[in-house]
């Protein structure tokens, strides 16, 4: 890329990122609203004209737009999303998260690198090529989303019900990581996950500690202990079956991931920030997050929480709750069983259930599929080092849709890193990557047509 066009690459990526599209929020319903059409208005401006909305009641909507004029070429559907998370806490920012700020080569705002800053890429690919040669070495079809933060109902519903109008040969997500800085990347397996609320009632009403204690019971004491049952404290879930499909990464797999600089003692102080790992220390670490299974609560809520004192025994308590699943297991399985375990653990006096909000599958792709290799052969064009192939801890739904309803393998090409603070304050995106990223995408692009 010449300066200039890296100077309007990054200009246009720092308009997108001025959007707070924040989908879990309903008062930001008219921001996510403006990011579509950002993004339908840049799709167009690329060179693909038909670029559209999809709407749908109540959702935030997709973005659509197909270029088919390479005949005998592949199809390649590219994924992206434009909606991002909440920046709280607001005082852990250095810069607003929604005033995008440069600081030593990286691109720092809500939403940099997961996943505006990425999907973006995807959208230069096709506006250098388009610009350079009037059209495409391969067909494309593109499929952006606003709700991947906040369940992705709408693209769920979308690729059930219209597989036809997204038929491709594989799908291209830039929404992962590279192992590390100047490592080219490709992730073959995600996680996925069940999120819900674990609720606990007892009592009708809230009750005074002083008069009824001791005989009324306590749904904080209930959700502790429920949760207590559910994990022990080397982190081995105990839910019955649980574990019965779990696949076991391959020998050949195992031997990979100990090739890659990997320094447990670094990720322990520069990542986690503890005093200590957890977890089954016999398990490698790369394993525990890739290929085993979780189970996190991710807060607690009921009683008195307030400055000051009141004894109180609440009436109601709650904890969010999510699992999540490696191949082969499957999330309404894994749902049912969680429901059971509760059922077995809740202590006398009080009534406890699971209700799931959303889950997706996960999914696991052969790295010797040919759409794969030609995405390693691009990438390591692009950056001059071999690629490798991870797992990721992470969960992105539409890969497991895409495999089901699609039958085709998504092409992980990942250019974030590692401490990009994803989900967290001082979310960033390495510029270089990002410029690099868009001639990654060319280059496959091409490699496909060829």
């Amino acid at each position: 890329m010449t300066q200039a066009d890296r100077a309007a690459a990054l200009a246009k990526l720092q308009d997108f990122l001025r959007i707070p599209s924040i989908s879990t929020d309903p008062a930001r319903a008219s921001d996510v609203r403006r990011a579509a059409d950002f993004v339908m208005a840049e799709l167009r401006a690329a060179g693909l004209a038909n670029a559209r909305l999809v709407e749908a009641e109540g959702r935030h909507p997709l973005v659509r737009a197909d270029w088919m004029e390479a005949p005998g070429k592949p199809v390649v559907l590219l994924y992206g999303h434009y909606d991002v998370q909440p920046p709280e806490p607001l005082d852990e920012w250095i810069s607003p998260p929604f005033e995008p700020d440069i600081r030593n080569g990286n691109i720092y705002a809500r939403g940099a690198c997961d996943d505006k800053g990425q999907t973006y890429i995807l959208i230069q690919a096709i506006a250098r090529l388009m610009h350079e040669h009037g059209k495409l070495p391969v067909n494309v079809r593109v499929l952006i989303e606003g709700e991947e933060e906040s369940g992705g109902e709408h693209v769920t519903s979308y690729v059930e019900k219209h597989p036809d109008e997204i038929r491709a040969d594989a799908a291209v997500v830039c929404d992962t990581e590279m192992f590390a800085p100047e490592l080219p990347t490709i992730c073959v397996g995600l996680r996925g996950i069940v999120y819900g609320e674990l609720i606990v009632e007892g009592a009708r009403t809230d009750l005074h500690s002083g008069v009824y204690g001791g005989a009324a019971p306590n749904p904080i004491q209930a959700i502790a202990e429920i949760l207590a049952a559910l994990k022990d404290r080397s982190g081995r879930i105990q839910i019955p079956e649980f574990y019965d499909k779990v696949r076991p990464p391959s020998p050949e797999e195992r031997r990979a991931w100990g090739r890659l600089p990997f320094n447990e003692a670094d990720y322990l102080e520069k990542e986690i920030g503890s005093v200590s790992l957890v977890g089954d220390p016999a398990i490698p670490v790369l394993e525990r997050t890739w290929a085993q299974p979780t189970l996190e609560v991710h807060g607690i809520r009921g009683g008195f929480t307030g400055e000051g004192a009141k004894t109180v025994i609440p009436a109601k308590a709650l904890a969010k709750l999510s699992m999540r699943l490696v191949a082969d297991q499957d999330p309404a399985e894994a749902v049912a069983q969680l429901q059971a375990a509760v059922e077995r653990a809740t202590p006398p006096g009080v009534r406890a259930r699971y209700l799931p909000f959303h889950a997706g599958a996960p999914s696991l792709i052969d790295p010797t599929n040919p759409f794969i290799r030609l995405g390693a052969r691009a990438l390591t064009d692009t950056f001059g080092t071999e690629t490798v192939y991870i797992r990721s801890g992470g969960s992105i739904p539409i890969v497991g849709l895409f495999q089901k309803h699609l039958g085709i393998p998504s092409v992980l090409l990942g250019f974030g890193l590692p401490d990009d603070n994803l989900h967290a304050p001082n979310e960033k995106f390495y510029l270089e990557n990002f410029y690099r990223g868009i001639d990654a995408v060319v280059r496959y692009f091409e490699l496909l047509g060829e």
